[in-house]
């Protein structure tokens, strides 16, 4: 009878864990040995769970390659096959088949206990409630005892008992504790610099500053372990490439191997690195997209024609054209009724009308014009000075953003269709282009061209106009920042205006996420995400990136405001350029009128003098 009782506290037992808490399992994967299923372990089957029962032994578990997704494992012990679940438990965590991070619920029927290391074990154990009054034993009861050795909580306050009531406050606790601790243990941390990302640190350059080494820090800060920080061996390697023997170098390969514990700077969750380690919840998401040189100067006379575009220039011409025409023949149908002497019934002159009130010269109607006339004119000086006064506010907004600059390259075809050479670190854009539909980045992927190992971006970015860098937008900005462009000679980066340095294209070739790369054994990746949810929800992880990130005090994402100038000469070119324009066509419709007034009046002259020489 107190056999049944027992199973009975088993089954509940296991309830009480799937259904609440924070637990909710929704599925058990169960791991015995025939010794276990001699013990009456029956009850396993009136578990209310789904579950994969895996009977093992010597000779049948190593055939096990691939365990099912579980989010618990419910293990029968006993005396007989305690090495048995042991010597299957550490092959399965080596060769990853079972999830360390799972809870591991053992019934054992004595105090064989298994070597743990950091797994989250809740022991349980048949016992007895014992009254010592009436010296009798009272009701069956489960004795559980909590093995997690980064908890928060001592290993003696991880005991409780459970008796087929509720669960108390204080077994809850036991129970559901999520909290974590790494007991001040060191951890080694492999990066390098890449700004902004990871950049040196100001006051000492020996350390590691910036997003990056910053979020590993408050990290470890709440789980409690020290970070130590360092580079790869491997000169040049940075985040590694994979060699013909199928290891990896640089931090990938350091933190695949297992000589560092996490690899933090600037790492994109890409496929071939999530064959080779583990990752973290993204804290970022990355676009990989192209530098390009400055955008080209537009003539400072061209901010004449900037305020409005193509199709307003287009109205307004159509506009003075048939509005001087409209003018002209009210004031012709008035003269010819009424006979009135209104000269804008000339064609050039309701043209000049027009013109003059377009440019503001002239306001309202001619006084000496009709009444029907200054009706109509009053109407379009109207129309005219709305149309004016947008053109000179735009010219002044224009004139103020000196220089203006052409539109730059923002799209991936706007880059295959220039002659700028693509280049990159790394052949991603040619591997990418292998997988691609789209011909603008086949295109691409077949230009590009590998930074030369001894070549600085400085050199490839500063001293021509004729390359494109491919990386991802939060370095770009930041050489865009640091980077003076070959226009600009020996001046100070900091005094160039924002619009005439190296310009980062808009349009993303690829988006990845960022994470921290880390071991397959490490017990943070499930702290780490708690962790990450709330510096990001807070802005903090945007702030680190967003404020100095080097000793020059760089600002990547907020742009100097421009001192304020005043109105200089070359400001005002493309205004003396079109006063000169105007001159030239005047002296030339002048001497025009000239010459047509002096080949009108000559015949008639001539033809004069000769009939007074006849008559004489």
């Amino acid at each position: 009878m107190a056999e049944d009782h027992h199973q009975q506290l088993k089954i509940q037992f296991v309830h009480e864990l799937a259904r609440n808490g924070r637990f909710l399992w929704k599925s058990l994967t169960v791991l015995f040995t025939q010794e276990t299923t001699n013990d009456k372990s029956d009850w396993i089957l009136d578990i209310n769970v789904p579950k994969v029962m895996l009977e093992l032994s010597p000779d049948n578990y190593p055939v096990i390659t691939k365990m099912p997704s579980s989010d618990a494992y419910l293990i029968l012990i006993n005396d007989g096959s305690n090495w048995i679940i042991e010597d299957f438990l550490q092959k399965s965590l080596a060769s990853k088949r079972i999830d360390f991070t799972k809870t591991f619920l053992i019934f054992s029927t004595g105090n064989n206990l298994l070597q743990t290391d950091d797994l989250d074990v809740i022991w349980i154990e048949e016992d007895y409630n014992w009254n010592p009054e009436t010296e009798t034993v009272n009701k069956p009861m489960l004795q559980f005892r909590r093995y997690r050795l980064l908890s928060t909580m001592e290993a003696p306050e991880m005991i409780g008992i459970y008796d087929g009531n509720f669960l108390e406050a204080n077994q809850k606790r036991i129970l559901f504790d999520q909290s974590f601790n790494y007991r001040n243990r060191p951890v080694k941390v492999s990066t390098f610099f890449v700004p902004p990302t990871t950049v040196k640190c100001k006051e000492d350059e020996d350390q590691n500053c910036g997003r990056d080494p910053n979020l590993i820090r408050v990290i470890g800060e709440i789980l409690r372990f020290q970070p130590i920080f360092s580079s790869s061996a491997q000169v040049g390697s940075k985040w590694g490439n994979k060699l013909d023997n199928g290891t990896w170098t640089g931090l990938i390969g350091e933190v695949s191997r297992g000589e560092v514990t996490l690899g933090v700077a600037n790492v994109f969750m890409t496929l071939h690195y999530i064959k080779q380690v583990e990752f973290s919840y993204p804290y970022d998401i990355s676009c990989s997209t192209f530098l390009t040189p400055p955008p080209e100067l537009w003539p400072q006379v061209y901010a004449l024609i900037k305020p409005f575009d193509v199709s307003i220039w287009m109205a307004t011409c159509f506009s003075l054209f048939f509005g001087g025409l409209l003018i002209q023949m009210v004031a012709l149908f008035y003269h010819k009724i009424f006979g009135s002497r209104d000269r804008l019934r000339f064609f050039s002159e309701a043209m000049i009308y027009n013109a003059q009130s377009i440019t503001g010269v002239r306001s309202g109607s001619d006084e000496k014009s009709s009444w029907p006339v200054r009706i109509y004119t009053s109407n379009w000086w109207l129309f005219c000075f709305l149309l004016g006064t947008v053109y000179r506010t735009g010219l002044i907004s224009w004139l103020a953003r000196s220089p203006v600059s052409m539109l730059p390259i923002d799209t991936i075809a706007q880059l295959v269709r220039s002659d700028l050479v693509p280049y990159g670190f790394n052949t991603f854009v040619r591997d990418l282009a292998q997988y691609s539909n789209d011909p603008d980045t086949v295109e691409l992927g077949h230009r590009q061209q590998l930074v030369p190992p001894n070549m600085t971006v400085q050199v490839l970015m500063g001293e021509q106009n004729v390359n494109a860098l491919y990386e991802n937008k939060h370095f770009l900005k930041y050489l865009s920042a640091t980077v003076l462009p070959s226009t600009m000679h020996n001046i100070s980066i900091h005094s160039v205006d924002p619009r005439q340095r190296l310009h980062v294209m808009r349009e993303c070739l690829r988006t990845f996420p960022v994470a921290i790369a880390m071991n397959s054994d490490a017990p943070f990746k499930s702290a780490m995400t708690r962790i990450i949810h709330q510096l990001n929800a807070a802005g903090i992880i945007d702030y680190w990136l967003d404020t100095v990130v080097d000793n020059h005090h760089v600002v990547l994402t907020k742009r100097s405001k421009k001192k304020k100038e005043p109105f200089s000469l070359y400001s005002l070119e493309g205004a003396f350029y079109l006063l000169l324009l105007c001159y030239c066509i005047d002296i030339v419709f002048f001497l025009a009128e000239i010459v047509f007034h002096r080949m009108l009046y000559r015949r008639p002259t001539s033809a004069c003098v000769s009939t007074n020489v006849t008559a004489d």
